[in-house]
């Protein structure tokens, strides 16, 4: 089992919507059975899925023991993916957490559902407190998706000191979201802060995820920023698979995505939807230009290499 969390403090950076499309892609092109557990009280993940909030609001009941919550898994219209919804009830749990003093309690929860996903994506919600604690406890991996603004880079030097703190904290990989080629800021970003970060660029079709209320790759898969997300979601696998997390799904293996409908069989693909090679952060160029936004201090050289490396 691999317990991915996409994550990060500051909201709007289109964390949901990275979440569903990593989630559909394990499940789908992956062939894993993968669980998609949505931690945010907005409840994005599953009405970007098509699902509607549940009437009784009791997702905050699955803390209350150490034990894998079932009874809040439900099926999603695709197959191998599955679902636990949030709801507002999840606006107490910090609180919650503190009051029983599981440290772990995330995670003892996920360790029941081994031998049942291979994968499970986290939703998690844009804050450092107590949940978070737990996120970080629970998560093999670790997604920051980050636009090209100064608060994004702030809201990441947050989380790095966070983790600063965790020896052993598990591998962090920031996503430069949002990009737009055409704006100075963007490219210099690109060139120097996330010289080395996966790419997605911004996209009318990732708007249109809200509205069909389904993945980008079920009706864009050839967009420029469709293809950014399928080398960010190989990126993962390649990385899982280094650390021993990887595995072949049962009877399947990887599925093909589907085609596009009504568009060119080949769509010409952008430039900006490439993902940049994952290198040594102190591998890339840096300048300092008055004005611009500053690739983020480093916490310790240790955590630097973890957060950068692959």
């Amino acid at each position: 089992m691999a317990v991915i969390a996409v994550y990060s403090m500051k909201g709007g950076v289109g964390k949901t919507t990275m979440a569903v499309d990593l989630a559909w892609r394990f499940s789908q092109t992956g062939g894993h059975e993968t669980l998609l557990y949505d931690l945010d009280p907005q409840g994005g993940a599953g009405f970007l899925l098509g699902h509607e909030e549940r009437k009784v609001q009791k997702a905050i009941s699955a803390f209350h023991h150490a034990r894998a919550p079932r009874d809040l898994i439900e099926p999603t219209k695709y197959d191998r993916l599955s679902l636990i919804g949030a709801d507002q009830s999840l606006r107490d749990l910090p609180v919650q957490l503190v009051r029983i003093g599981a440290k772990k309690r995330l995670a003892q929860m996920l360790s029941f559902m081994k031998g049942e996903y291979p994968r499970i994506v986290l939703d998690c919600p844009p804050m450092i407190n107590e949940v978070s604690e737990q996120i970080m406890e629970a998560a093999d991996l670790i997604v920051v998706p980050l636009p090209a603004s100064p608060l994004a880079a702030r809201a990441f030097g947050f989380i790095r000191n966070e983790l600063a703190k965790r020896p052993g904290h598990p591998p962090v990989l920031p996503v430069l979201s949002m990009y737009d080629q055409r704006r100075k800021l963007h490219r210099w970003v690109r060139e120097n802060a996330g010289a080395n970060w996966p790419i997605v660029p911004a996209s009318s079709y990732v708007e249109q995820v809200a509205v069909r209320r389904e993945p980008i790759a079920a009706f864009a898969n050839w967009s420029p920023a469709a293809k950014g997300l399928e080398h960010l979601h190989h990126a993962l696998e390649a990385k899982l698979d280094q650390m021993g997390l990887g595995g072949t799904p049962p009877g399947g293996g990887k599925r093909a995505l589907p085609g596009p409908q009504s568009r060119p069989l080949a769509a010409p693909q952008a430039e900006d939807s490439r993902v940049v090679p994952i290198r040594s952060a102190s591998s890339a160029g840096r300048r300092d230009t008055p004005g611009m936004m500053q690739a983020p201090r480093r916490a310790s050289e240790g955590l630097t290499r973890s957060a950068f490396s692959f």
